[in-house]
């Protein structure tokens, strides 16, 4: 099925393919399904993290909610990788974002163009695109990586993007179906505690990738085919740091 992309003006190259969202408990797939919202049934586990997920997905990004499982393994993995997903998780403990944003290249960027295709400018985006689509690893930002007050920041390759995970799939449909009625991300907005913030958060903010701004405690806001049936999903009673708007 076509990926549609964020349906924001960006200045970037990028977009979010989907947000990490780290918990403190491990929320099952019946309780979304009571807030009308669908879960994948089959939870991810990596034993090598010490987690397990569950994927929401919508038409262009998902939602990732990681719970840790292995308390032991999370604080290896730390050691070893730098990301620490146990605190994370235990956010309210620890002052770390809970968040994770990861990544994509934009699909129109690669596919269409409105500058001429002899410009400098073109030639300059074409090598950027093919350069972007052979990397086959993950990116993070070697400034974010350790800072652990604001949400973690990665590019993925188009290997393990939404696109490819929906291609993939055989139920499709059933995993886009929501009954609260939700279906594209227009807007994203991430509250952090931190004032200060390293330049890979401060160009996604700046470039209108995602609002970030600064709260008491973490939040993230997605907001939903504009919000047209002006209503709300808080997520937060289930120890979930989400609001969701539609």
């Amino acid at each position: 099925m076509p990926l549609q992309s964020l349906a924001v003006a960006t200045d970037s190259l990028l977009e979010i393919d989907h947000i990490i969202v780290c918990t403190s408990t491990v929320v099952q797939p019946a309780a979304f399904a009571d807030l009308g919202l669908t879960c994948s049934n089959q939870p991810i586990r990596r034993p090598h993290q010490g987690t397990v997920s569950h994927l929401i997905f919508f038409e262009n990004i998902y939602l990732e909610l990681i719970g840790v499982e292995d308390e032991m393994a999370a604080e290896i993995y730390a050691m070893q990788f730098g990301i620490d997903f146990l605190a994370r998780a235990q956010w309210r403990q620890t002052q770390a974002s809970p968040f994770g944003l990861a990544l994509r290249r934009k699909l129109e960027f690669v596919e269409t163009t409105l500058l001429p295709a002899s410009s400098p400018a073109a030639k300059a985006n074409e090598t950027a695109a093919v350069n972007f689509a052979a990397d086959n690893f993950i990116n993070f930002a070697a400034d974010n990586w350790r800072t652990q007050a604001e949400p973690l920041c990665f590019v993925i390759p188009d290997s393990i993007s939404l696109l490819s995970l929906l291609d993939r799939a055989t139920n499709v449909d059933q995993l886009l179906s929501h009954a609260a009625g939700m279906r594209h991300l227009t807007s994203a907005k991430v509250a952090m505690e931190s004032v200060e913030m390293t330049d890979s958060i401060t160009m996604l903010s700046r470039d209108g990738v995602v609002e970030v701004e600064q709260n008491a405690e973490p939040l993230l806001e997605l907001r939903f085919d504009h919000q047209l049936q002006k209503q709300t999903l808080d997520l937060r009673w289930l120890g979930i740091p989400v609001v969701l708007s539609y």
